[in-house]
């Protein structure tokens, strides 16, 4: 009447079941977690050889061939110019300091004018190949990131293996370490002293990509941006992470409190 074996199977009172239930589990695991890293390798190389090859092995060339038929494709803008004046500027009053102190022979005026010129010159060149790395810079970046979305997007199975792996880590961590992750990457991002990171970080970027922003559009960014993040992360905090690990949004709490 009563199927004892069949009751143990089902309720996992079948130690030896429950022990090749864990193997297999671990098993399974190891197997995905090598398929992720795969994944990631690949993530992570191919976009950046993709970025490379088309920027530099294929794009150079042909900038070079249009700077030698048109040497203005890359003109100094206005506010290299403005930059390249002061740098002349500086370089005359090192020249005349240099003379008045006698470390250097005096220095007529029309020689004066020539050595300027020479160093505008320079300077200018100099800004040049800045603004055509600049451009080689914009599509390498934006060719290695469609390329990493397209993998991204196409293989479902390594995309799928490589969030579950993330996930299988971030659980094995505890309550305190989540919460130490949580609060340490938004005090950076999103703390009292990080207006000055944000506002180094747009001009670190509009610089690699050779672009000109005034002060007030970045002081704008710097003063919403971060405080929509804020809003939306202490949200987050309130719903989403009390309703997934209730343990950890306590943890939260109270190591933010002190």
């Amino acid at each position: 009447m009563v199927d004892a074996t069949g009751i143990k199977y089902r309720i996992g009172l079948n130690e030896d079941d429950m022990t090749e239930d864990i193997r297999e589990e671990f098993e399974e695991n190891q197997r995905e977690s090598l398929a992720a890293l795969k994944f990631a390798g690949v993530l992570i190389g191919v976009p950046i050889i993709v970025g490379f090859t088309v920027s530099r092995i294929l794009a150079e060339p042909f900038y070079e061939v249009a700077q030698r038929y048109n040497p203005q494709i890359f003109a100094v803008s206005e506010r290299e110019k403005v930059e390249g004046a002061k740098l002349v500027h500086k370089h005359e009053m090192r020249l005349r300091m240099d003379a008045a102190i006698g470390r250097a022979p005096a220095i007529s005026d029309l020689e004066m004018q020539m050595e300027l010129r020479r160093e505008a010159l320079h300077l200018a060149e100099e800004f040049r190949a800045h603004n055509r790395t600049a451009l080689l810079n914009l599509l390498s970046d934006s060719t290695t990131a469609l390329t990493g979305f397209a993998l991204l997007l196409r293989n479902s199975d390594g995309r799928g293996a490589l969030f579950r792996t993330i996930g299988r880590l971030l659980s094995g961590f505890s309550d305190t370490a989540k919460a130490f992750l949580i609060i340490a990457s938004t005090d950076i991002l999103l703390g009292y002293h990080s207006e000055e990171g944000w506002t180094a970080a747009i001009h670190l970027l509009t610089g690699h990509y050779g672009l000109e922003v005034e002060e007030a559009p970045i002081y704008i960014f710097v003063a919403i941006v971060p405080v929509t993040m804020d809003a939306f992360f202490k949200l987050w905090i309130f719903q989403g992470l009390n309703r997934v690990n209730p343990a950890a949004a306590v943890t939260l709490r109270s190591m933010d409190r002190h």
